[in-house]
């Protein structure tokens, strides 16, 4: 407001030497005029230019791989499932972040085409809508037991996902699904999402359905995420890799999360190690891009008991995003692993938050023991 006035006083000056002097020609008044009316329009874009600084959450839990003595447990009288009551003590850690994701490992084919365990996984599909009931948003489809049911249950499966509404990534119909970009946009920031498997068990992509599962193809990553880079604000990127039961990555990993981020990814959540991963923070010098690796969020949900496979993550991470004029900033920040526990006790099975639980993880690891290893990469730093 002080800029205006000023101006105005200006332009009364000029317009009262003017009437007393004689001194300005009618052109060069006008000039005046044009120069002070450009500088009075400039100083009320300076007063509309108004920061805004929009926030967003993102988060996402480790293998949903339901063993059949996971979900046999869950059966109802009514010979329904119901996985609620599992899930009922973390729900108020899953209802926390603004977009939520979840590795649903095993294909929920459902039981008209009969559930099975492993090593060929078809899960009831009452366990997506249970995940959506405590704040699921998308479920990943790319991983090695994508195919355990043929083509059958994952139709099935994508069936029930569109019934009930539900996001999915990294499984598809068709090409057409495939090129379909997964994009979320919540509180004025957009986010993309893709996800990869390093295979299917040895079992064949079908010719006629090519792209049902996609496939860790660097070349053809780096072409996905630069789409999506001009058309988002983050990218997120689903890794199913790594080694089973390892608890820190494999030099395959710590390579593909560097070609991701000179690809421009900012955000990658493993998948696939059935145990806790460290978080890294990988720059590199080709974009002087950071990305937050979260390299394994382990199992959320399953019927393992291998050391540490009863120990998984919600992974979040913090986005901001500053608008000032044409000037756009996004941070990504604050990179968490809330540890969880599944424990068996009174005939079911149950997902605790690790830190209050009153069960023993297999390996008797503690809490702070846990957090510790997550952020073993980071205290390097």
């Amino acid at each position: 407001m002080t800029k205006r006035i000023i101006a105005s006083f200006v332009l009364m000056a000029i317009l009262f030497g003017c009437q007393e002097q004689g001194k300005y020609e009618g052109q060069h008044f006008e000039e005046r005029k044009n120069e002070l009316s450009l500088l009075n329009a400039a100083n009320d874009n300076i007063e509309r230019a108004v920061v805004v600084e929009e926030k967003m959450t993102i988060g996402a839990i480790g293998d949903v791989l339901l063993h059949n003595r996971v979900y046999e447990l869950a059966e109802t009288d009514e010979g329904k499932y119901d996985f609620s009551p599992m899930l009922e003590e973390v729900a108020h850690l899953l209802e926390k972040p603004d977009f939520l994701m979840a590795n649903q490992e095993s294909m929920p084919g459902g039981v008209e085409i009969g559930l099975s365990s492993y090593p060929a996984f078809n899960s009831p599909q009452e366990i997506v809508e249970n995940l959506q009931d405590v704040g699921v948003d998308m479920v990943i489809g790319a991983n090695n037991h994508t195919l355990d049911r043929g083509m059958k249950a994952v139709n099935s499966a994508l069936n029930f996902y569109d019934e009930i509404e539900m996001d999915y990534v990294g499984v598809y119909r068709n090409t057409e699904d495939r090129e379909t970009d997964r994009i979320v946009e919540m509180d004025g920031i957009s986010v993309g999402v893709l996800a990869y498997t390093y295979g299917t068990n040895g079992i064949p992509i079908p010719q006629n359905h090519p792209d049902v599962v996609a496939l860790i193809e660097p070349n053809r990553i780096v072409s996905d995420v630069a789409n999506l880079k001009e058309k988002t604000d983050v990218v997120v990127v689903h890794m199913h890799w790594g080694d089973e039961y390892k608890r820190e990555p494999n030099q395959e990993q710590r390579q593909l999360a560097q070609t991701l981020s000179e690809a421009g990814v900012d955000i990658i959540y493993g998948h696939h190690p059935h145990v806790l991963q460290p978080i890294e923070i990988v720059e590199n010098d080709v974009n002087d891009n950071e990305t937050i690796v979260f390299y394994s969020l382990g199992n959320f949900l399953s019927g393992q008991y291998f050391d540490f496979t009863d120990i998984g993550g919600i992974g979040t991470v913090e986005i901001t995003k500053i608008t000032n004029g044409e000037d756009v900033e996004v941070s990504i920040k604050n990179p968490e692993i809330i540890p969880t526990l599944v424990v068996q006790e009174n005939d079911l099975y149950r997902v605790k938050p690790l830190e209050s639980t009153d069960g023993s993880p297999i390996t008797g690891s503690t809490f702070k023991e846990t957090i510790a290893h997550t952020l073993l990469y980071l205290d390097e730093e």
